[in-house]
């Protein structure tokens, strides 16, 4: 018998025996007889229909796809103590993670994202990051290089979709030898706007002929979130990058802790 009918006929069944409780003793408060259709009959979480496999897949790089802290993080003091600013910690530079580059370097200096002295340092920034990009800078995290080959061959299409530029973005993609799997490979400079803003996830499905119902997209920080929820695609949230559990979970549709569970979320009832 297929899952969802007999999933259907189990919460028929609960629902009858759950109404002959409540009607053979009708003196006891309603939450007693809530929590005995819970405890007793509700229908568990892998009765419930798998979510469908996404079409394509759009990543973020940093954070996500990539190790890139420790290369942020230094060229960013790098640039900073250069121009005659103070330099961050790590923690500092990982909350400027939601910006774009030059709002990141503006919040930086000043703690307002919008100082002006934010786009020439963040110039400055995008010309050392790109030339330092390596397999070693900016590793994939263990276990996602196998994790693509499996959604290729399941037919599943790739995208990057990052706040970092786009000639980084490319850079990343390429020193992995990803170019022919990622179809399309953007930054905010190629985009009207950056994340929060859906444009960039917009535009891809777009180019891929895909409607983002039919997409997924994996990032890092709430700002990937809640750009997926503005393009109408489901977000799937790593921890594993600047960001905890606590501050991406209502931003995003799923969270996950591990590339294995990254996989159970988009590989759906074949996990």
């Amino acid at each position: 018998m297929p899952n969802r009918l007999r999933s259907s006929k189990l919460l028929l069944v609960s629902a009858a025996i759950a109404a002959l409780v409540f009607t053979l003793s009708p003196g006891l408060p309603p939450q007693t007889h809530r929590r005995f259709f819970v405890s007793n009959f509700a229908m568990p979480a892998s009765a419930a229909p798998a979510k469908p496999r996404p079409l394509a897949v759009l990543w973020d790089i940093d954070g996500t796809l990539v190790e890139s802290t420790r290369l942020a993080f230094e060229g960013t003091n790098e640039v900073l103590k250069s121009s005659g600013h103070l330099e961050i910690t790590e923690a500092q530079y990982k909350e400027g993670c939601k910006y774009t580059t030059p709002r990141r370097f503006a919040y930086h200096v000043s703690g307002d994202p919008d100082d002006p002295v934010g786009p020439g340092l963040g110039a400055q920034f995008d010309e050392l990051y790109v030339q330092k990009v390596s397999p070693t800078t900016v590793p994939l995290f263990e276990g996602l290089r196998d994790l693509l080959g499996e959604l290729k061959r399941e037919n599943c299409r790739f995208s990057a979709v990052s706040n970092a530029c786009t000639a980084y973005v490319r850079a990343v993609i390429a020193t992995h030898g990803l170019e022919s799997d990622f179809q399309c490979q953007l930054g905010p400079d190629d985009l009207p706007a950056a994340k929060p803003a859906p444009d960039g996830l917009l535009h891809v499905c777009s180019l891929l002929g895909l409607n983002p119902a039919d997409c997924a997209y994996v990032g890092d920080a709430p700002t990937d979130g809640q750009a997926a929820q503005a393009a109408g695609m489901r977000g799937i949230g790593v921890t594993w990058g600047s960001y905890s559990r606590e501050r991406v979970a209502e931003h995003f549709d799923d969270v996950v802790d591990s590339v294995p569970a990254l996989r159970a979320a988009l590989m759906g009832d074949a996990s």
